[in-house]
């Protein structure tokens, strides 16, 4: 008895047809008759008796159905393990990622996934959102992971968000201390930009992904404050505002990658739901996904949950 057999009555037992079988496993029929004959002389019992809507099992083959139906998927089980263990082996993964989110994420995820895995060879591409997508669209990367505004979503690629970052406006230290601007519940500071239409804004560049969230929030309240400057680096943009220059809107996560020194404040905004982008795995819909793929992005959830 080897996994063959079991899989030739298995097939019968299914289709109740030899021929049909036959076809099914891409055998001759003359074939699958001789061997299932094989099969119940070894055993000395018929399997199947013949009706006129098909093969029909036996006591005996009832039994040995089961049996095949178990022992199959156990070596299915096994064969499939064999698989993920050879893929991860050896191999290349190709990770798309956000430049900043890379810098903060990565160091935590991947010398664990290298100490576990390190046969596969990693390769991080670092670009912006929209080239991101591109190269996930193209297969040039195996996945990418980035930050998304839920109004940005294309609908060619599958998003699994992992968590939610709000922007948060940021001022130099004590600007709007002891402020009739500013409410307090539960330990955090609200303002209402409404309320500070009158300030100057560091904002970043029209092409950045923290520009549209910015735009979209600001526009949001319905105001139409002065940009005194616009720049590429949202640091720099955190920075100028803890010096007083003016003030902007930076996501929560981004507020201390860099610097550790609290030389600013932060306050959180209400009145609006604009001020929100999620980091999310970016991949394409359906499409097989390698051991070694998979793998990453489990380590990687268990970083965010």
């Amino acid at each position: 008895m080897n996994d063959r057999e079991l899989l030739y009555i298995k097939t019968i037992a299914d289709t109740k047809s030899i021929s049909k079988a036959a076809e099914k496993l891409y055998i001759a029929q003359p074939s699958l008759s001789q061997a299932l004959q094989r099969i119940e002389k070894e055993l000395g019992t018929h399997l199947f008796i013949r009706e006129p809507r098909g093969m029909k099992l036996t006591y005996a083959g009832e039994k040995y159905y089961l049996m095949a139906k178990e022992i199959l998927n156990i070596y299915n089980d096994f064969k499939s393990e064999i698989t993920h263990i050879n893929e991860l082996k050896s191999g290349r993964l190709v990770i798309g990622v956000a430049r900043y989110l890379g810098m903060n994420i990565l160091p935590k995820v991947l010398p664990n996934f290298n100490k576990n895995y390190p046969n596969i060879e990693i390769v991080i591409k670092e670009e912006n959102t929209r080239v991101l997508e591109e190269l996930v669209l193209s297969g040039d990367v195996d996945f990418a992971i980035t930050h998304v505004h839920k109004k940005d979503i294309n609908d060619n690629i599958e998003y699994e968000m992992l968590r939610k970052d709000e922007f948060l406006l940021v001022t130099s230290k004590d600007y709007l201390k002891n402020s009739e601007k500013v409410k307090e519940d539960n330990g955090k500071k609200f303002v209402d930009l409404k309320d500070l239409a009158l300030e100057k804004f560091i904002l970043l560049n029209i092409n950045k992904g923290i520009r549209k969230v910015q735009e979209r929030t600001i526009k949001s309240y319905g105001i139409n404050p002065k940009v005194i400057l616009t720049t590429k680096n949202f640091e720099t943009a955190k920075r100028l505002a803890a010096k007083g220059m003016g003030v902007t809107i930076i996501p929560k996560d981004y507020l201390s990658i860099f610097n550790q020194d609290k030389d600013y404040d932060s306050f959180n905004l209400i009145g609006t739901k604009e001020n929100i982008w999620y980091t999310a795995i970016l991949t394409i819909p359906n499409l097989y996904k390698s051991q070694a793929t998979q793998v990453f992005i489990e380590e990687m959830k268990k970083y965010f949950f």
